[in-house]
């Protein structure tokens, strides 16, 4: 097929009804074909702090090193993989406000916090009315690089437990796209995936999603006649793709419209509310299904090319999930669970023996192996030239290096991914105390951006040796 029989008339979309729902699938598929996948990027934040001497290796070189056991789960990507050692949190820890809070606006800002005029607690050293004072890198780069723009949903915020997306700003948000314009992130598999394919199914509201998905009715069977009546106009080296891209988004939906029935046939639980004597919490219990879902949303909106820029929290940095409740999720990822205590994450990460502290690096391998899971998913899909991840960027941080008492210093930072630009993987590579400001600088010269970024005092220019 050439490239002039791939035209697709605007007319002809038009008759085709809703063909506006089935042609969001055909444009990364001419892309593909002509091996132009576009660039992506994805940022992950996992919470509470992991040890910098349990997260880093201890020996080896920059090529030749053996992964930690936290970060064992990244094996099967480990040649996609940059260790990014000696960074720091561009932020004092003076600064008034929640230290994880600071730290996140610190870490995807590059700026100091500010406090909304009018809000309480401006006295209070741990207030919590702090906000961003201007764009996080993931908004800068969308509003710089035209690669990155066009796209029907800009860019995607989602997180894996529901607390993160209500409340203040804070600790919650990782995206803002000025001064304090917080995007806060859906917390809810269900309605982030309505928010994403629902905006593209020919005019659908999301009331009529959800009756769809209440007579047991897959979102996307109204656009099957039509993707049937488009298939003509697809390459037919892309075609095996498609179908294979559709099946994967059914069997997607069916997972959601079986979640949303077991919520619906929940008998809630009235009157006096013990304390509970044991068993997980609803976050608990579906943490892992819960980050599964969210990723595999964001997954396929990059593949459909809804968005090519999106944010991912996999809890707040003030997370109350008991690990020691989710014995059967961390079972499924193969991490084992070793403390008896009933504290929360943030507790726990402020606890200092040496059972608290193994248990803490068990939940930091925990994230691990579910990000690797979804890597390793991002590695098997064919996307252009390459494949998914090589043509997205993967950042995956943290707000705290140490949880007890908040350091900033060499923040546990990996990158995955980025092959057009360049990304050093397979690499530990070590920085001596360099700012997150200047990784991002780099991030934004390899996308053809200005390389400024971040309060001055934090900013040095480019790290070297990262990208190119």
């Amino acid at each position: 097929m050439n490239s002039s029989s791939r035209y697709i008339p605007r007319r002809t979309l038009l008759a085709c009804g809703s063909a506006a729902a089935a042609s969001m699938f055909l444009r990364p598929l001419f892309a593909a074909d002509a091996g132009a996948s576009p660039t992506r990027l994805l940022i992950v934040h996992r919470p509470c702090g992991s040890r910098p001497v349990d997260f880093f290796p201890q020996t080896g070189d920059n090529t030749n090193f053996t992964l930690t056991p936290i970060l064992k789960p990244l094996e099967k990507v480990k040649d996609s993989m940059v260790i990014v050692n000696g960074i720091n949190c561009p932020r004092d820890n003076n600064w008034a406000g929640d230290k994880h809070a600071a730290g996140m606006i610190a870490m995807m800002t590059g700026k100091k916090p500010i406090i909304p005029a009018g809000t309480q607690g401006v006295a209070d050293d741990n207030t919590k009315f702090i906000v961003g004072a201007d764009k996080s890198i993931d908004q800068l780069l969308l509003s710089l690089v035209p690669g990155l723009q066009g796209t029907p949903l800009g860019s995607l915020q989602a997180a894996a437990y529901q607390p993160s997306s209500v409340g203040l700003s804070s600790f919650k948000v990782m995206s803002y796209t000025g001064a304090n314009g917080g995007l806060f992130p859906e917390s809810r598999p269900n309605k982030f995936f309505n928010h994403v394919f629902g905006s593209s199914l020919a005019g659908l509201t999301p009331t009529q999603i959800a009756q769809m998905r209440m007579q047991q009715s897959s979102v996307l069977d109204f656009v099957h006649k039509d993707l049937a009546r488009l298939r003509g106009v697809v390459p037919a080296a892309q075609l095996p793709k498609l179908d294979a891209h559709l099946e994967g988004l059914n069997q997607l939906d069916k997972e959601l419209l079986a979640t949303d029935k077991a919520m619906a046939c929940s008998k809630p639980t009235l009157g006096a509310l013990p304390n509970p004597t044991g068993g997980a919490s609803k976050d608990e219990a579906q943490h892992l299904a819960v980050a599964q879902n969210q990723l595999a949303t964001i997954m396929t909106a990059f593949q459909c090319d809804l968005a090519r820029v999106a944010t991912f929290s996999f809890a707040h940095g003030n997370s109350a999930l008991r690990f020691q409740d989710m014995a059967n999720e961390f079972g499924e990822l193969g991490v084992p669970t070793v403390h008896d205590n009933d504290s929360g994450h943030h507790d726990l990460s402020h606890q200092t023996t040496d059972v608290a502290r193994q248990f803490q690096s068990n939940a930091d391998q925990f994230y691990c192996a579910a990000l690797s899971q979804f890597l390793q998913k991002m590695k098997a899909t064919p996307d252009g030239d390459g494949t998914l991840l090589d043509n997205t960027l993967v950042v995956f941080m943290n707000e705290v290096s140490v949880g007890d008492n908040h350091d900033t210093n060499n923040m546990p930072i990996l990158m995955f991914g980025g092959k057009k630009l360049k990304l050093q993987t397979g690499k530990h590579l070590r920085f001596g105390g360099r700012s997150m400001n200047d990784v991002w600088s780099a991030v934004l010269g390899a996308f053809g951006a200005p390389t400024a970024f971040g309060d001055k005092p934090y900013s040095t220019g480019p790290v070297a040796s990262l990208i190119g």
